[in-house]
């Protein structure tokens, strides 16, 4: 990851709906937040803030810098559409600082209760300070001019049902038209006003160090069991993860309560040889290795050297032992030639379209063909990885996408090209199961607006012995 710090889990955390503290330096903050989301809309990166930086401010301006970026891109249709009310001219397509700080600062206005004064004073400075310094006077008529636009007039004035849906929601029309085809205006609605907020902080206890009734004693009133993740520990109002109780022990990970469901599905015994795909940064194979008290022979297997450093940090932090990592492409039909194991956890690359309220960029940086293509990337996986489980071993595939050519029809064309392969359905009275995510053929689909937990799809298949 470099210099810089995922907000995935910090943003949840947030206290920052306050503005930065009076002695701080508010403009940093301000400044990181726009830079970050420059660059998601310019280069199509992850949200991550400069991470030197961010650490150099106060606690609450790193927050109130996190809200800013991560609540800008929420937001950012809607306040697009203000703001292309209210620009004199246009804004030259290069000038994506000056966009980005005119976004910024417009979600502070309407949605953090920032005095205008204040946040539009920030901006100009902040141009200023730029290449951009001759827009200064543009950015603040702007601004001055947008903080009187009614939101709900904005998209009153639009006439298009769909446009209106994907600007009130601020997702792309591409996607909006996409969900309202496959699943309906009921389900595409609960689905885009669940992303507008993030997922709560979630722990998975680490079963080798600790229990989850020892965990909540420990955190107080800061923690509650999740009903649908047995080992879950949901984290209110809480510090950095470094700061609860038992983080230097290794009593949890932070993981989402649907990320806990491949791994235990997967019922891995002692003793079994198991393959874990795409491992980094560790949670699954730390899971696994906690439901067989450390007693199985894992291989993690992950083609990214960066994340795999991430993954043995964890797993020396969970007192994981024994698990052998292995670079390479799982994708690859020689990798671990001529091995077999007796089960597989395929949790592969996706769309990630299930995890959008933990990573509001992910809207933006998707696009109409992404589906389609990672779901080849799926294909080779699945085929590559097909001979290397044993007869009557079972293979649990999981995506974190709500979008069927990476989920049910994935698994339906793996059955149809390999018809000694079947289903091993989920059992409808399985413990912490939410029935409701159950799929008529025996998957699971959790929707983060029905079961408070990430957007995920998951099967369970056993090769014929």
């Amino acid at each position: 990851m470099g210099n810089f710090r995922s907000l995935d889990a910090m943003i949840s955390a947030s206290t920052s709906s306050s503005p930065p503290s009076r002695h701080a330096q508010p403009n940093t903050a301000r400044r990181l937040a726009a830079l970050a989301v420059q660059r998601v809309c310019r280069d199509g990166l992850a949200l991550r803030l400069d991470e030197p930086q961010l650490n150099q401010l106060p606690p609450r301006d790193r927050h109130f810098a996190l809200e800013i970026a991560a609540g800008t891109l929420r937001h950012l249709s809607l306040l697009d559409a203000i703001l292309n009310r209210c620009l004199t001219r246009p804004l030259a397509s290069n000038k994506h600082l000056t966009r980005a700080v005119l976004r910024t600062a417009l979600y502070q206005i309407h949605f953090l209760r920032v005095p205008p004064h204040a946040a539009i004073d920030e901006a100009v400075t902040l141009i200023k300070s730029s290449p951009d310094r001759a827009l200064a006077g543009f950015a603040n008529a702007v601004l001055r001019a947008a903080t009187k636009v009614d939101p709900t007039a904005t998209l009153d004035a639009l006439t298009d049902p769909v446009t209106r849906l994907a600007v009130e929601f601020s997702h792309p029309l591409w996607l909006v038209t996409r969900w309202l085809k496959t699943v309906g205006e009921s389900t595409t609605r609960a689905r885009l006003a669940a992303n507008q907020h993030p997922g709560p902080r979630m722990l998975r206890v680490n079963t080798l160090a600790t229990d989850r009734e020892a965990m909540l004693a420990a955190l107080g009133e800061q923690g509650r069991p999740h009903p649908h993740a047995p080992d879950g520990v949901i984290v209110d109002e809480a510090p950095a993860i470094e700061a609860l109780p038992g983080y230097g022990q290794g009593w949890f990970l932070v993981q989402d309560g649907a990320a806990q469901w491949p791994a235990r599905l997967l019922d891995p015994g002692p003793d079994e040889a198991i393959l874990d795909l795409c491992a980094a940064p560790g949670g699954k194979t730390a899971h696994l290795a906690a439901l067989t008290q450390n007693r199985a022979r894992i291989c993690a297997v992950d083609n990214h050297a960066g994340r795999l450093r991430i993954l043995r940090e964890n797993l020396t932090r969970l007192g994981i032992e024994g698990v052998e990592i292995v670079t390479g492409d799982a994708a690859e039909t020689t990798l671990l030639e001529g091995r077999h194991f007796h089960k597989i956890l395929a949790d592969l690359p996706c769309s990630a379209s299930g995890v959008i309220r933990r990573h509001p960029e992910i809207r933006w940086r998707r696009h109409s063909g992404d589906p389609a293509r990672m779901a080849e990337t799926q294909k080779s996986i699945l085929e590559a990885c097909a001979g290397r489980l044993l007869p009557g071993g079972v293979l649990v595939y999981a995506v974190c996408s709500l979008e069927p050519e990476e989920g049910i029809d994935q698994i339906q064309a793996f059955l149809a090209r390999h018809p000694d392969w079947r289903r091993a359905p989920i059992a409808p009275d399985t413990p912490h199961l939410p029935v409701s995510a159950l799929t008529p053929e025996g998957d699971l689909r959790f929707e983060p607006a029905l079961h408070d937990l990430d957007g995920f799809f998951i099967a369970r298949l056993r090769r014929g012995g």
